[in-house]
């Protein structure tokens, strides 16, 4: 399933939201902002310090959205 990291406060992250909502993709959401595990798990393993985030599979799949982030 597809996970989405993202943080309070961020356009960029409630515009990805809205898109794939909008799409009917089903997604796993993580708060970094609220969930130290998930804040540690992008920065370590997928190596990135920009959100939104978008992980398939354990592979980045985008970072930012329409160009921001």
């Amino acid at each position: 399933m597809l996970e989405v990291y993202v943080k309070d406060g961020c356009p960029y992250c409630e515009k990805q939201l809205a898109d794939l909502k909008k799409k009917g993709v089903e997604f796993k959401l993580y708060n970094v902002s609220a969930d130290s595990e998930a804040l540690k798990r992008v920065r370590e393993q997928y190596k990135v310090d920009k959100v939104p985030v978008l992980v398939e599979g354990g592979v980045v799949q985008s970072i930012g959205f329409g160009g921001g982030g």
